[in-house]
């Protein structure tokens, strides 16, 4: 069972702790979003989940596909900013960061990551 409030939760400190990031969706591994925040307004989160587990899956796919393992991040970088998604068995995590924050994409994943580890642990 997912806690809802638990993933609010933690999506609310990474982004109050991470001043780049604009958003983190968080949805189950079929596309339902479990908790979504984002700073801009028109995001709908449905369509983004669902986008998200269809790359995800695509890309664990090729991983696999050319023998290199479990898919760990896709990272995608477009003209007017960066989407970050990382994955688990049980759910996956998308953030959302402004074209700003190229310098501090490192630091983004890193607090993605811790996030998503709390979630799931």
């Amino acid at each position: 069972m997912v806690d809802k409030a638990k993933i609010q939760e933690i999506v609310s400190e990474t982004m109050a702790a991470t001043a780049d990031i604009q958003g983190m969706i968080v949805c189950d591994a079929k596309g339902q979003v479990i908790f979504g925040h984002t700073l801009s307004d028109g995001i709908n989160h449905d369509d983004v989940a669902k986008l998200v587990v269809k790359i995800s899956a695509t890309s664990s796919s090729l991983t696999a596909g050319i023998d290199k393992g479990g898919l760990k991040e896709v990272s995608i970088a477009a003209d007017e900013g960066y989407i970050v998604v990382l994955g688990d068995v049980k759910m996956v995590l998308a953030g959302i960061a402004g074209e700003n924050a190229r310098e501090q994409m490192g630091l983004i994943r890193m607090a993605l990551k811790r996030a998503l580890v709390s979630m799931v642990g």
